[in-house]
Protein backbone atom coordinates (compact mmCIF):
# COMPACT_ATOMS: atom_id res chain seq x y z
CA UNK A 1 0.00 0.00 0.00
CA UNK A 2 1.38 3.39 -1.03
CA UNK A 3 0.75 6.16 0.87
CA UNK A 4 1.68 9.91 1.25
CA UNK A 5 2.13 11.73 4.63
CA UNK A 6 2.01 14.90 5.73
CA UNK A 7 2.60 17.20 8.65
CA UNK A 8 3.20 21.00 8.92
CA UNK A 9 5.61 20.14 11.44
CA UNK A 10 9.24 19.05 10.93
CA UNK A 11 10.67 15.51 10.78
CA UNK A 12 13.54 17.43 12.43
CA UNK A 13 11.79 18.57 15.49
CA UNK A 14 11.23 17.03 18.76
CA UNK A 15 7.69 16.61 17.99
CA UNK A 16 8.26 15.08 14.50
CA UNK A 17 10.84 12.77 16.15
CA UNK A 18 8.37 11.23 18.79
CA UNK A 19 4.94 11.66 17.07
CA UNK A 20 5.69 11.24 13.18
CA UNK A 21 8.83 9.67 12.83
CA UNK A 22 8.06 6.52 14.98
CA UNK A 23 4.59 6.32 13.45
CA UNK A 24 6.02 5.68 10.11
CA UNK A 25 8.86 3.02 10.76
CA UNK A 26 6.06 1.22 12.31
CA UNK A 27 3.71 1.34 8.89
CA UNK A 28 6.59 0.44 7.02
CA UNK A 29 7.47 -2.59 9.25
CA UNK A 30 3.41 -3.81 8.23
CA UNK A 31 3.94 -3.64 4.69
CA UNK A 32 3.09 0.44 3.67
CA UNK A 33 5.43 2.20 1.37
CA UNK A 34 5.09 5.67 2.89
CA UNK A 35 6.28 8.94 1.61
CA UNK A 36 6.96 11.71 3.85
CA UNK A 37 5.96 15.80 3.07
CA UNK A 38 7.23 17.26 5.73
CA UNK A 39 8.02 21.43 6.58
CA UNK A 40 11.69 21.66 8.29
CA UNK A 41 12.68 24.85 10.02
CA UNK A 42 15.93 26.60 9.00
CA UNK A 43 17.97 26.07 12.08
CA UNK A 44 17.27 22.35 12.28
CA UNK A 45 18.02 21.79 8.92
CA UNK A 46 20.88 23.35 9.38
CA UNK A 47 21.77 20.50 11.76
CA UNK A 48 23.47 18.14 9.53
CA UNK A 49 24.58 15.64 11.51
CA UNK A 50 21.07 15.39 12.45
CA UNK A 51 19.43 15.78 9.22
CA UNK A 52 21.75 12.91 7.49
CA UNK A 53 20.79 10.62 10.60
CA UNK A 54 17.31 10.99 9.73
CA UNK A 55 17.66 10.33 6.32
CA UNK A 56 19.67 7.37 6.44
CA UNK A 57 16.95 5.98 8.91
CA UNK A 58 14.00 6.50 6.66
CA UNK A 59 15.65 5.09 3.77
CA UNK A 60 16.76 2.05 5.65
CA UNK A 61 12.91 1.64 6.48
CA UNK A 62 11.96 2.11 2.90
CA UNK A 63 10.46 5.55 3.95
CA UNK A 64 10.53 8.19 1.01
CA UNK A 65 11.37 11.72 2.40
CA UNK A 66 10.08 15.08 0.49
CA UNK A 67 11.23 17.65 3.52
CA UNK A 68 9.98 21.31 2.07
CA UNK A 69 10.95 24.71 4.16
CA UNK A 70 9.10 26.19 6.81
CA UNK A 71 8.56 30.22 6.31
CA UNK A 72 7.53 32.12 9.15
CA UNK A 73 7.04 35.68 8.82
CA UNK A 74 5.46 37.36 7.02
CA UNK A 75 2.64 35.23 9.25
CA UNK A 76 -0.47 35.23 6.78
CA UNK A 77 1.72 35.16 3.85
CA UNK A 78 4.40 32.93 4.50
CA UNK A 79 1.17 30.11 5.56
CA UNK A 80 -0.22 30.43 2.02
CA UNK A 81 2.76 30.28 0.36
CA UNK A 82 3.60 26.83 2.26
CA UNK A 83 -0.10 25.86 1.98
CA UNK A 84 0.64 25.78 -1.93
CA UNK A 85 3.73 24.71 -1.87
CA UNK A 86 2.42 22.12 0.23
CA UNK A 87 -0.29 20.67 -2.43
CA UNK A 88 2.38 20.47 -5.03
CA UNK A 89 4.60 18.39 -3.10
CA UNK A 90 1.20 16.16 -2.16
CA UNK A 91 0.19 15.92 -5.76
CA UNK A 92 3.15 15.06 -7.24
CA UNK A 93 4.33 12.43 -4.60
CA UNK A 94 0.37 10.91 -4.89
CA UNK A 95 0.75 10.85 -8.84
CA UNK A 96 4.64 9.53 -8.86
CA UNK A 97 3.50 6.69 -5.92
CA UNK A 98 0.07 6.03 -7.14
CA UNK A 99 -1.17 6.59 -3.41
CA UNK A 100 -4.50 4.99 -2.38
CA UNK A 101 -4.46 7.54 0.87
CA UNK A 102 -2.91 10.94 1.94
CA UNK A 103 -2.29 10.63 5.98
CA UNK A 104 -2.74 14.95 6.81
CA UNK A 105 -1.87 15.33 10.13
CA UNK A 106 -3.97 18.21 11.39
CA UNK A 107 -5.50 21.00 10.25
CA UNK A 108 -2.91 22.53 7.52
CA UNK A 109 -2.11 19.36 6.35
CA UNK A 110 -5.21 18.37 5.59
CA UNK A 111 -6.34 21.30 4.11
CA UNK A 112 -2.93 21.38 1.50
CA UNK A 113 -4.20 17.59 1.03
CA UNK A 114 -7.68 18.66 0.04
CA UNK A 115 -6.24 21.45 -2.93
CA UNK A 116 -4.04 18.92 -3.94
CA UNK A 117 -6.55 16.06 -4.21
CA UNK A 118 -9.02 17.49 -6.42
CA UNK A 119 -9.54 15.27 -9.22
CA UNK A 120 -7.60 12.11 -8.02
CA UNK A 121 -9.12 9.04 -6.51
CA UNK A 122 -7.16 9.02 -3.45
CA UNK A 123 -8.83 8.77 0.04
CA UNK A 124 -8.27 11.18 3.20
CA UNK A 125 -7.01 10.24 6.35
CA UNK A 126 -7.12 13.32 8.81
CA UNK A 127 -5.46 12.71 12.08
CA UNK A 128 -6.74 15.53 14.90
CA UNK A 129 -5.01 15.77 18.07
CA UNK A 130 -6.42 19.05 19.37
CA UNK A 131 -9.28 21.58 19.36
CA UNK A 132 -7.33 24.26 17.57
CA UNK A 133 -10.08 26.75 17.35
CA UNK A 134 -11.45 26.15 20.96
CA UNK A 135 -7.68 26.80 22.24
CA UNK A 136 -7.13 29.49 20.37
CA UNK A 137 -10.38 31.64 21.39
CA UNK A 138 -9.78 30.15 25.27
CA UNK A 139 -5.86 32.03 25.43
CA UNK A 140 -7.19 35.40 23.69
CA UNK A 141 -6.41 35.09 20.46
CA UNK A 142 -9.14 36.05 18.83
CA UNK A 143 -12.73 36.55 19.92
CA UNK A 144 -15.57 33.68 20.36
CA UNK A 145 -17.87 34.29 17.09
CA UNK A 146 -16.01 36.88 15.97
CA UNK A 147 -15.33 37.11 11.81
CA UNK A 148 -11.40 35.05 12.22
CA UNK A 149 -13.68 32.40 14.65
CA UNK A 150 -15.95 31.78 12.16
CA UNK A 151 -13.70 31.09 9.53
CA UNK A 152 -11.20 28.84 11.39
CA UNK A 153 -14.17 26.67 12.38
CA UNK A 154 -15.62 26.55 8.73
CA UNK A 155 -12.17 25.77 7.89
CA UNK A 156 -12.08 22.75 10.42
CA UNK A 157 -15.39 21.56 9.55
CA UNK A 158 -14.91 21.69 6.56
CA UNK A 159 -11.55 19.65 6.74
CA UNK A 160 -13.52 16.50 8.79
CA UNK A 161 -16.53 16.90 6.21
CA UNK A 162 -13.78 16.06 3.69
CA UNK A 163 -12.52 12.97 5.32
CA UNK A 164 -12.90 9.58 3.95
CA UNK A 165 -11.02 8.40 7.41
CA UNK A 166 -10.73 10.07 11.25
CA UNK A 167 -7.74 9.07 13.56
CA UNK A 168 -8.47 11.14 17.01
CA UNK A 169 -5.20 11.25 19.55
CA UNK A 170 -7.20 12.65 21.95
CA UNK A 171 -9.04 12.16 24.77
CA UNK A 172 -12.68 11.12 25.33
CA UNK A 173 -14.05 15.49 25.63
CA UNK A 174 -11.85 15.60 21.95
CA UNK A 175 -13.65 12.71 20.58
CA UNK A 176 -17.39 14.58 21.56
CA UNK A 177 -16.60 17.69 20.06
CA UNK A 178 -15.75 16.24 16.67
CA UNK A 179 -18.59 14.54 16.75
CA UNK A 180 -20.68 17.34 17.35
CA UNK A 181 -19.34 18.83 14.25
CA UNK A 182 -19.88 15.67 12.45
CA UNK A 183 -22.77 13.32 12.66
CA UNK A 184 -21.91 10.46 11.72
CA UNK A 185 -18.14 10.71 11.80
CA UNK A 186 -16.42 8.71 8.87
CA UNK A 187 -14.79 5.51 9.73
CA UNK A 188 -12.42 6.44 12.54
CA UNK A 189 -10.14 5.27 15.60
CA UNK A 190 -9.74 6.78 18.88
CA UNK A 191 -6.66 6.45 20.92
CA UNK A 192 -4.17 8.28 23.28
CA UNK A 193 -1.05 9.62 22.16
CA UNK A 194 1.82 6.74 22.50
CA UNK A 195 5.24 6.27 22.93
CA UNK A 196 7.69 3.85 21.70
CA UNK A 197 8.25 1.96 24.60
CA UNK A 198 11.22 0.28 22.89
CA UNK A 199 13.10 3.17 23.12
CA UNK A 200 11.77 4.79 26.71
CA UNK A 201 12.94 2.11 29.17
CA UNK A 202 13.22 1.96 32.94
CA UNK A 203 16.98 2.27 34.07
CA UNK A 204 19.21 -1.22 34.60
CA UNK A 205 17.78 -2.41 37.77
CA UNK A 206 19.86 -1.77 40.67
CA UNK A 207 21.18 1.92 39.39
CA UNK A 208 20.38 4.47 41.26
CA UNK A 209 18.81 7.97 40.15
CA UNK A 210 20.69 11.24 40.03
CA UNK A 211 17.64 13.55 39.85
CA UNK A 212 14.71 13.14 42.11
CA UNK A 213 12.38 15.10 39.48
CA UNK A 214 12.54 15.76 35.75
CA UNK A 215 10.32 17.90 33.84
CA UNK A 216 10.88 17.44 30.39
CA UNK A 217 9.31 19.30 27.19
CA UNK A 218 8.44 22.75 26.12
CA UNK A 219 7.85 25.56 28.78
CA UNK A 220 5.68 28.73 28.00
CA UNK A 221 1.79 28.36 26.16
CA UNK A 222 0.04 25.77 27.82
CA UNK A 223 2.77 24.63 30.05
CA UNK A 224 3.38 27.59 33.02
CA UNK A 225 6.66 28.06 33.76
CA UNK A 226 6.07 29.90 36.75
CA UNK A 227 3.71 27.29 38.63
CA UNK A 228 6.02 24.44 36.79
CA UNK A 229 9.41 26.15 38.69
CA UNK A 230 7.53 26.28 41.78
CA UNK A 231 5.92 22.94 41.86
CA UNK A 232 9.19 21.36 41.16
CA UNK A 233 11.00 23.49 43.87
CA UNK A 234 7.83 22.19 46.37
CA UNK A 235 7.71 18.92 45.47
CA UNK A 236 11.80 18.20 45.68
CA UNK A 237 11.14 18.28 49.71
CA UNK A 238 9.25 15.25 49.30
CA UNK A 239 11.40 13.15 46.57
CA UNK A 240 15.30 12.96 47.18
CA UNK A 241 17.82 14.44 44.51
CA UNK A 242 18.02 17.49 42.45
CA UNK A 243 15.51 19.01 39.60
CA UNK A 244 15.87 18.22 35.98
CA UNK A 245 14.38 20.83 33.85
CA UNK A 246 14.65 19.15 30.16
CA UNK A 247 14.02 21.66 27.50
CA UNK A 248 14.46 23.59 24.59
CA UNK A 249 13.90 26.92 26.65
CA UNK A 250 16.50 26.04 29.00
CA UNK A 251 16.84 30.70 29.83
CA UNK A 252 12.63 30.47 30.98
CA UNK A 253 13.29 27.93 33.43
CA UNK A 254 16.08 29.89 34.78
CA UNK A 255 14.48 32.96 34.82
CA UNK A 256 11.48 31.75 36.81
CA UNK A 257 13.53 30.78 39.69
CA UNK A 258 15.38 27.16 38.67
CA UNK A 259 18.99 27.84 39.61
CA UNK A 260 22.00 25.91 40.51
CA UNK A 261 21.37 25.34 44.10
CA UNK A 262 18.38 22.80 43.38
CA UNK A 263 18.06 22.38 39.62
CA UNK A 264 19.83 21.28 36.39
CA UNK A 265 18.71 22.99 33.32
CA UNK A 266 19.90 21.69 30.32
CA UNK A 267 18.23 20.51 27.04
CA UNK A 268 18.80 17.56 24.66
CA UNK A 269 18.33 16.01 21.28
CA UNK A 270 14.93 13.60 20.98
CA UNK A 271 17.13 10.34 20.39
CA UNK A 272 18.63 11.27 24.26
CA UNK A 273 15.66 12.52 26.17
CA UNK A 274 14.41 8.91 26.91
CA UNK A 275 18.11 8.06 28.60
CA UNK A 276 17.82 11.08 30.65
CA UNK A 277 14.62 10.41 32.49
CA UNK A 278 15.84 7.44 32.98
CA UNK A 279 18.45 9.38 35.73
CA UNK A 280 14.99 10.45 37.50
CA UNK A 281 12.80 9.12 40.35
CA UNK A 282 9.32 10.83 38.91
CA UNK A 283 8.13 12.91 36.41
CA UNK A 284 6.24 15.81 37.09
CA UNK A 285 4.32 18.92 34.49
CA UNK A 286 1.76 21.42 34.96
CA UNK A 287 -0.88 22.39 31.93
CA UNK A 288 -2.73 25.64 32.09
CA UNK A 289 -6.31 24.80 33.25
CA UNK A 290 -8.75 24.94 30.20
CA UNK A 291 -11.51 23.07 28.82
CA UNK A 292 -10.01 22.83 25.61
CA UNK A 293 -7.17 21.19 26.35
CA UNK A 294 -8.89 18.67 28.22
CA UNK A 295 -9.04 16.84 24.99
CA UNK A 296 -5.98 16.83 24.76
CA UNK A 297 -3.62 13.43 25.17
CA UNK A 298 0.11 14.70 26.75
CA UNK A 299 3.05 12.51 25.28
CA UNK A 300 5.21 13.17 27.94
CA UNK A 301 2.89 10.87 30.29
CA UNK A 302 3.20 8.05 28.56
CA UNK A 303 6.58 8.96 27.85
CA UNK A 304 6.97 8.91 32.48
CA UNK A 305 5.53 5.95 32.30
CA UNK A 306 6.98 4.26 29.73
CA UNK A 307 10.54 4.98 31.57
CA UNK A 308 8.72 3.31 34.70
CA UNK A 309 8.43 7.02 36.76
CA UNK A 310 5.44 7.71 38.81
CA UNK A 311 3.79 11.20 38.01
CA UNK A 312 3.51 14.61 39.28
CA UNK A 313 0.41 16.49 37.62
CA UNK A 314 -2.57 18.10 37.87
CA UNK A 315 -6.47 17.21 35.50
CA UNK A 316 -6.44 19.76 33.03
CA UNK A 317 -5.30 17.33 30.27
CA UNK A 318 -6.27 14.24 28.79
CA UNK A 319 -7.40 11.39 31.27
CA UNK A 320 -5.10 12.01 34.16
CA UNK A 321 -7.24 13.10 36.85
CA UNK A 322 -8.70 9.41 36.37
CA UNK A 323 -5.91 7.88 35.71
CA UNK A 324 -3.22 8.77 37.94
CA UNK A 325 -4.19 8.09 41.58
CA UNK A 326 -6.39 4.95 40.67
CA UNK A 327 -3.95 3.46 38.87
CA UNK A 328 -0.86 4.36 41.13
CA UNK A 329 0.97 5.49 39.17
CA UNK A 330 1.22 9.20 40.59
CA UNK A 331 -0.29 12.03 42.30
CA UNK A 332 -3.09 14.37 41.45
CA UNK A 333 -2.19 18.11 41.83
CA UNK A 334 -5.97 19.40 42.30
CA UNK A 335 -5.31 23.44 41.86
CA UNK A 336 -2.31 25.93 41.51
CA UNK A 337 -2.06 26.46 44.94
CA UNK A 338 0.74 25.85 47.38
CA UNK A 339 -1.65 23.90 49.69
CA UNK A 340 -2.05 21.49 46.96
CA UNK A 341 1.68 21.26 45.28
CA UNK A 342 2.68 20.26 48.82
CA UNK A 343 -0.35 17.49 49.31
CA UNK A 344 0.49 15.86 45.83
CA UNK A 345 3.96 15.81 46.24
CA UNK A 346 3.75 14.45 49.79
CA UNK A 347 1.81 11.10 47.80
CA UNK A 348 3.90 11.40 45.44
CA UNK A 349 7.20 10.62 48.05
CA UNK A 350 4.75 7.78 49.67
CA UNK A 351 4.42 5.96 45.88
CA UNK A 352 8.39 6.04 45.63
CA UNK A 353 9.18 3.42 48.31
CA UNK A 354 6.80 1.25 47.14
CA UNK A 355 9.12 -1.16 44.77
CA UNK A 356 6.27 -2.15 42.73
CA UNK A 357 5.41 1.55 41.57
CA UNK A 358 7.96 1.47 38.76
CA UNK A 359 6.62 -1.74 37.26
CA UNK A 360 2.96 -0.42 37.52
CA UNK A 361 3.78 2.68 35.58
CA UNK A 362 5.53 0.61 32.84
CA UNK A 363 2.41 -1.99 33.00
CA UNK A 364 0.09 1.26 32.14
CA UNK A 365 2.49 2.41 29.14
CA UNK A 366 2.39 -0.71 27.73
CA UNK A 367 -1.03 -2.28 27.64
CA UNK A 368 -2.61 1.82 27.19
CA UNK A 369 0.06 4.25 25.31
CA UNK A 370 2.27 1.38 23.73
CA UNK A 371 3.15 2.46 20.04
CA UNK A 372 2.84 -0.69 18.51
CA UNK A 373 -0.82 -0.94 19.37
CA UNK A 374 -1.36 2.95 17.45
CA UNK A 375 0.03 1.65 14.41
CA UNK A 376 -1.83 -1.22 14.49
CA UNK A 377 -5.08 0.66 14.57
CA UNK A 378 -3.58 3.19 11.78
CA UNK A 379 -3.00 0.21 9.41
CA UNK A 380 -6.68 -1.01 10.16
CA UNK A 381 -7.96 1.76 9.44
CA UNK A 382 -6.00 2.28 5.96
CA UNK A 383 -7.05 -1.49 4.83
CA UNK A 384 -10.84 -0.85 5.88
CA UNK A 385 -10.64 2.63 3.07
CA UNK A 386 -8.67 0.69 0.91
CA UNK A 387 -11.30 -2.10 0.89
CA UNK A 388 -13.99 0.60 0.62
Amino acid sequence: MNTVHVTYDGALDPLGAAQVVPYLLGLARRGVRPTLVSFEKRERWADRPARERLVRQLEDAGVAWRPLPYHRRPRLTATAWDLASGARAIRKAVRATRAVLVHCRGDVAMAMARLACRGLTVRLVYEARGLFRDERVEVGSWRAGGLTDRLVLAFERGNLRAAHGLLCVMAQPGLVALQARRDPLPPFRHLPNSVDTSAFQPRAAGTEPEFGLAYHGSLGGWYPTAEIVSLGRLAARHVPGRVLFLTPQPELARAAGADPSWAEVTSAAPRDVPAWLARARASFFVIQPSPAKRASSPTKFAEALACGLPVLANGASGDLESILEAEGVGALVRDLSLPAYEAAARHLGGLLPDPLTAARCRSLAERRYSLDAAVAAYHDLYLELAAG
